[in-house]
């Protein structure tokens, strides 16, 4: 792409959404280096920073893969290949090609966008707390040191306003450490900023869509554990109009059941009506899942523990 219209495209886009140049490039890139971005005059190092400022105002960087240098996508090629294997259950094939992608990185750092460093130390993150290395105290100290790496003024009760996706992806993660050490205050407001950022300022539904389904399937059991149980329903139901739209059944039957969950203890007019037909609905969903793909063991044991105890 052309990178005075990419310049142009950031233009648009930043004045579209009001945000100044010192709002949309803090974390990523000096104001200076903005402006020469929107002028179409950045240089090799400056045109790096492009892919954050695309994702921070809501835009798809797929148009722009060419602009990313050849070794920072290759880092992000090889950060893809180690989460599939861990995807895939091969924890040891993952660490290995986490290991070379760090070498590689400390190497070259130069050419490594902050944002294929931040997925590098979410993912490094993710496979310590899964192998028990570090506690979940620990694992909240680095994920909130990798977000600090853009959002510079980052604090749980000072949070970005304009965020890319990786942002994004990190808060809801820092929100789950949040939720695991009892502070569900916290979790709830960071993963609420996040999804009212994300259904306002993302352009690229499709994009939302997929954040949205974990996101709201988070949210909705936090606002359950808090006992708010409106919004634990609000959020759920948001969360299965996304599972739809996309199509993705991975979370959906463990969302339903949390809004069963907090349907039953609401136990409004109607609402145990709703409960009893999410957690059946929920129930033939886990169980023919569980012939085709992982399933968490312990997902038909809960549902089926609400229906004995709310909903018989």
């Amino acid at each position: 792409m052309d990178k005075v219209l990419i310049g142009n495209l950031i233009k648009d886009r930043r004045k579209e959404l009001k945000i100044s140049q010192e709002d949309l490039c803090l974390g990523i890139c000096s104001a200076s280096s903005l402006s020469r971005i929107e002028n179409g005059t950045a240089g090799t190092r400056e045109r790096s920073y492009i892919p954050s400022l695309f994702e921070r105002l809501g835009m798809s960087t797929d148009s722009i893969n060419e602009i990313i240098s050849e070794d920072d996508y290759s880092v992000r090629q090889m950060i893809r290949q180690a989460n599939q294997a861990d995807v895939l259950g091969n924890r040891v094939e993952a660490w290995r090609i986490v290991r070379e992608t760090r070498d590689r990185i400390n190497k070259d750092s130069r050419n490594i966008s902050f944002t294929n460093e931040q997925r590098l130390i979410v993912l490094e993150t993710e496979l310590s707390r899964k192998d028990n290395k570090i506690s979940v105290a620990e694992e909240l100290k680095r994920l909130e040191n990798a977000l600090r790496m853009t959002a510079v003024n980052y604090r749980p009760n000072n949070l970005p306003l304009y965020m890319t996706y990786m942002e994004c992806q990190i808060l809801s993660e820092i929100a789950i450490a949040y939720s695991e050490l009892g502070q569900l205050e916290t979790a709830i407001a960071i993963d609420s900023h996040v999804k009212g950022f994300m259904e306002f300022y993302i352009e690229d539904k499709v994009v939302v869509a997929n954040y949205l389904i974990i996101l709201c399937y988070n949210l909705s059991k936090m606002y359950g554990l808090a006992g708010q149980y409106n919004e634990s329903i609000a959020v759920a139901r948001d969360g299965i109009y996304w599972h739809e739209y996309t199509g993705i059944q991975r979370t959906l039957p463990q969302t339903m059941y949390n809004c069963a969950w907090s349907l039953a203890r609401r136990n409004e007019i109607g609402d145990v009506a709703e409960a009893k037909r999410l957690a059946y609905d929920a129930l033939e969903l886990t169980e023919l899942m569980a012939k085709y793909t992982r399933v968490s063991p312990t997902l038909a044991k809960n549902i089926k523990k609400l229906i004995d105890e709310y909903l018989s």
